[in-house]
């Protein structure tokens, strides 16, 4: 047996023939600088150098101490590097330059940082046409994520025969650095100023196991630093710079093109003893090209400097404003003319967010203002409000310095402060900057309503609650938790005294309650320094009018004239001069009243009388049609709630908004935004009579058309259903009853809904409130003992749109109905857009009186149990009113019936149609007589009554209806219906029958007895002797 040899397969070389093997080139690397670089060391730097490589050939640039955004400034070449092919082919497929960073260690393997590739721009001959590579910038990238950018240029020159190019044409660079960066490579430059104010440091982490007291300032920018001369001496007690030591500057050449720009550091360190300054923070900017500023004063600010004589405007308004801190203002406030107002805060809430329920349009029918909903946080709005100071975060430690990393939450604190770079030597107009002493105020936060919470319990529900905290203050609203509710209406107002910039941070938070063991729904936090530091004046939002009382009352410290004078002192503005109450001379520019007011008009409205003086609307007036500098207006705010657990992904919004009252004026009143709470109300309903009911049934024994006519009626989200007595064998329709409906619920007559508390399962331990809009249902029905009872008509009556009833049976009609079906698909529709705490939902039947009919099923519903269509969506018929019709085939050009409100008008009596769909078309099935009266409770209590004919029976007294004397069940009085229902339709067929009987009996007797008569006679006369 052979063996297999294994064959192998040939070399192949790569030979040149028609040129050389190999030309030479000078490989050249212009390393200018690096930012936003991976941080390799503990203390949030690192100590980068640059190896670059190409091919077999590398090369290492010189290392840069402490640093994320390493200036290099050099260049690394590499001479007689060997390519082969031709130069030409060389010139259009260059082979990539990798560089590759590390972190300089003492001891241990140097770590990377990241790596990055480049195509050099490949010369072969350096003549009057030669460009100079431009720099740019390219991404590092370090295990598949981002880790900084370089700015560099990278060039391969054919460097042999008579192209040799050498060295001699680079600049000698810094000792270590060989060569420095040629002039045609380099941006161009001007003199810049670089100016940083060191506002305060927040929350900054221990640094040693020592917390950080004594901060202080570095600013390191193109191997430039500048420190500051003090620090703060207490930062547990004063985490603000001292005002003589805040501003710092520095002059340092910046290139004319922003793609260019140098990275920024600002570096934070703590002084300790034994002279020892350890960094403990820094923060990496990538560019300076957003903090650009133009430095040369408008003439508005000229203007307003020389305005003032003999001293600067900044020195007048110090001392106006320590002469208005002892000054007292009392705002004009009527307390019974607020009682007496017919709207509230929520009246101006619900209407300024449109709620389909519960805006009131007789609100803004009155002439009141309504107020800015922001569907996102207010810093969104304004500008996170950096227009004076911003936070800067502080990093330490190892990582990337992008939070989305899993590496990258290395922040230790906040350095706030303020980034300005101009050129010089123009002088910038510098802004009024205020004092950064600590002062008191009292934190004002207002907690209207949660939306779309996140669920935290089994049932997909939860119970929320609000939790605030203000530095080492904490309120809990734990006791006044709502249950069951995603949507809740909390309605709070909580005051936190704070002391600013210690007290900084606002954290609110929602909690869901539990037995044991509450849960964290979310929580969201605010700057409150931001918010008063900036100049959009975020402490109170500035209404739309100036008022005494009602629900827009001023509740400001300030009145607007104050404010309106501030304003111009801080803007550098011409100060306000007033001509009149109703025109001021504002920037030199005349403001009147009239352009922002329709007196005429305003007088014939009720909002008139609550308006305060001319002057002071007016001033009102001009700061709100502001457009350079927008001042927050009235607002509410939605913040939406984080969680740990699931960050960036929002756990549900609160509608809220923040006021903040420093303590050196009087404090005004909070605004009561305390939920709407419901006044009790009872509903009694007499029904009276039915006429012409449609006739269900046929009688067995007679054949006659006839029904058992019973009523029943409910209140939509009321689970009690009450019902008459029945009836029984109604020929004509006509039913009597003498019977009493009691209906007793909450309602809220600002919103026009039923507030229903019930719990959902049996085994929830608190109850849940719903709102539902004020519905009765009645409904007549036939009375079955087997099967299941026959509808034969509804009627659906909202007690604020209540259909007129009629005097006489006869003018009832179906056309009747129209008129209500607009109020039932106005009522529908609204619904189904309210939020999940007002929309009603179908509630089961536990007393076994659910009916199993299409019509009974459905009993929640408004317009559907009216109609009784399965092939007519819910969508289709409360889409408009137009589509009902259609959908009826009902003419447009009919009247609408009149209707009224139940709450105003308290009682009514008349006929009502009963109304059945058959083939989409609203048919006439019976007509009601009823009596409505609406009282509240006190009134109900003065007048006592009871359900159906029970004691008491009085308001009105009902007697026992008088029925005919055939109308009962028969088969509970057989002798009675022996006598009405049989004697009273059969009473001659009987006489006849028993008639007849009789003489067939006779016949019969007779026919019997005859053969012996006629034997007896017949022995009688043949046999007389023996008789």
């Amino acid at each position: 047996m052979q063996r297999k040899v294994k064959e192998q397969v040939p070399r192949r070389y790569i030979m040149f023939k028609d040129f050389p093997a190999f030309h030479a080139y000078q490989l050249r690397c212009y390393l200018f600088v690096a930012r936003d670089m991976y941080a390799s060391d503990k203390s949030g730097l690192s100590d980068p150098y640059a190896v670059m490589s190409f091919g077999r050939y590398s090369i290492q640039s010189t290392t840069v101490r402490d640093s994320v955004t390493p200036n290099w400034e050099e260049t690394l070449f590499l001479e007689g590097v060997r390519l082969f092919g031709s130069p030409e082919d060389i010139a259009k497929f260059p082979p990539k330059v990798f560089i590759e960073f590390f972190d300089k260690d003492q001891l241990g393997k140097n770590e990377q940082l990241g790596i990055t590739e480049a195509q050099p721009m490949v010369v072969l001959h350096r003549d009057e046409q030669y460009q100079p590579p431009q720099l740019d910038w390219f991404d590092i990238v370090r295990h598949g994520t981002p880790a900084g950018e370089l700015l560099a240029a990278f060039e391969l020159i054919l460097d042999e025969g008579e192209h040799e190019i050498g060295t001699a044409d680079l600049p000698k660079g810094l000792p270590p650095k060989d060569y420095g960066i040629p002039l045609a490579i380099r941006p161009e430059i001007r003199k810049m100023r670089i100016e940083f104010l060191c506002w305060g440091v927040r929350n900054m982490k221990r640094y040693q196991l020592l917390a950080v007291n004594s901060p202080l300032v570095e600013l390191e920018c193109s191997n430039k630093t500048v420190t500051m001369t003090d620090h703060i001496h207490d930062a547990s007690k004063n985490p603000n710079f001292t005002t003589a030591n805040r501003f710092l500057t520095m002059d340092l050449d910046l290139p004319l093109n922003d793609l260019y720009a140098p990275p920024f550091n600002i570096k934070v360190y703590d002084k300790r003893s034994l002279s020892r300054k350890p960094m403990v923070g820094t923060h990496p900017i990538k560019t300076l090209s957003e903090f650009y500023v133009d430095p040369i004063p408008s003439q508005k600010m000229k203007a307003a400097m020389k305005a003032v004589s003999g001293q600067t405007a900044m020195e007048e308004a110090e001392k106006e404003t320590q002469v208005e801190k002892d000054t007292i203002i009392e705002l004009d406030v009527d307390p019974e003319m607020q009682k007496r107002s017919e709207f509230d805060w929520w009246s101006k809430y619900y209407t300024s967010i449109d709620d389909p329920l519960r805006k009131q349009s007789e609100y803004l029918l009155q002439g009141y203002d309504t107020i800015k909903v922001y569907h996102s946080e207010l810093e969104s709005e304004f500008g996170n409000f950096t227009d004076l100071v911003r936070s800067f975060p502080l990093h330490r430690g190892k990582g990337s310095r992008d939070p989305e990393e899993e590496d990258g939450d290395t922040v230790v604190g906040i350095l706030k402060g303020a980034l300005r770079v101009y050129p010089i030597p123009p002088i910038p107009s510098l802004p009024e900057v205020p004092k950064s002493d600590p002062f008191e105020c009292i934190i004002r936060v207002y907690i209207i309503r949660g939306l779309e919470l996140q669920p935290q319990d089994p049932g997909g529900k939860s119970d929320p609650y609000v939790k605030l905290k203000v530095g080492d203050k904490e309120i809990s609203d734990r006791d006044n938790y709502i249950p069951n509710n995603l949507n809740p209406i909390f309605g709070r107002v909580f005051e936190i005294p704070a002391t600013l910039p210690k007290d900084h941070i606002l954290k609110i938070t929602v909690m869901d309650h539990d037995i044991v063991g509450d849960d964290l729904i979310g929580h969201t936090e605010i700057d409150l320094e931001n918010r008063y530091l900036s100049r959009h004046r975020a402490t109170v939002g500035l209404p739309v009018n100036y008022c005494k009382r009602g629900p827009n009352i001023w509740r400001d410290q300030k009145k607007p004239k104050d404010i309106l004078k501030e304003f111009s002192k801080i803007n550098q503005f011409l100060l306000p001069r007033w001509i009149s109450d109703s025109e001021v001379l504002f920037d030199g520019i005349s403001k009147k009243l009239e352009d922002y007011e329709d007196l005429e008009d305003l007088k014939e409205l009720e909002v008139y009388n609550e308006l305060g003086p001319k002057d002071e609307r007016l001033a009102l007036h001009v700061l709100r049609s502001q457009d350079m500098i927008r001042l927050v207006p009235e607002h509410v705010e939605s913040r939406p709630l984080y969680n740990p657990m699931q960050p960036r992904v929002s756990q549900g919004s609160l509608h809220m908004w923040v006021d903040m009252f420093p303590k050196t004026r009087s404090i005004p009143p909070p605004v009561d935004i305390s939920p709407r709470c419901p006044e009790k109300f009872c509903l009694r309903i007499v029904v009276w009579n039915t006429a012409d009911v449609e006739l269900q049934e046929t009688s067995v024994v007679t054949g006659e058309q006839m029904s058992d006519i019973y009523v029943k009626g409910w209140m939509q989200g009321l689970d009690k259903v009450q019902k008459t007595d029945v009836h029984y064998r109604s020929m004509d329709g006509e039913g009597n009853f003498n019977w009493r409906f009691v209906f007793n619920f909450d309602y809220l007559p600002s919103d026009k809904l039923m507030v229903i508390k019930k719990k959902e399962h049996f085994y929830n331990l608190d109850q849940t409130e719903r709102h539902f809009p004020p519905l009765l249902t009645m409904q007549t029905w036939d009375n079955d003992i087997i099967s299941p009872d026959d509808f034969i008509g509804t009627m659906n009556l909202n007690l604020q749109k209540m259909l007129k009833p009629k005097e006489n049976a006869k003018e009832v009609t179906a056309e009747m109905v129209e008129g209500e079906e607009e109020g039932m698909e106005e009522e529908i529709d609204e619904e189904e857009n309210a939020d999940e705490s007002r929309e009603g939902s179908e509630f089961d039947e536990e007393d076994g009186e659910q009916e199993t009919t299409d019509a009974g099923n459905a009993r929640t519903s408004c317009f559907s149990n009216l109609l009784e269509v399965p092939q007519l969506s819910r969508a289709r018929i409360t889409s408009s009113l137009k589509d009902v019709r259609v959908a009826f085939n009902l003419q447009k050009e009919k009247p609408k019936p009149k209707l009224f409100d139940l709450f105003k008008q308290k009682w009514v009596k008349g006929w009502w149609p009963m109304i059945k769909v058959k083939q989409n078309e609203p048919v006439l099935t019976g007509k009601i007589l009823m009596e409505l009266e609406l009282l509240t409770m006190e009134e109900s209590q003065l007048k006592p009554t009871n359900i159906a004919r029970e004691e008491p029976n009085a308001h009105p007294h009902l007697d026992k209806p008088y029925r005919p004397p055939d109308s009962f069940l028969w088969f509970t009085s057989p002798l009675k219906s022996l006598r009405y229902i049989v004697w009273e339709n059969f009473k001659w067929p009987i006489i006849g029958a028993m008639l007849t009987f009789i003489v067939v009996l006779m016949v019969a007797a007779a026919i019997y007895t005859f053969p012996s008569t006629i034997l007896r006679a017949s022995i009688d006369n043949l046999w007389p002797k023996y008789n």
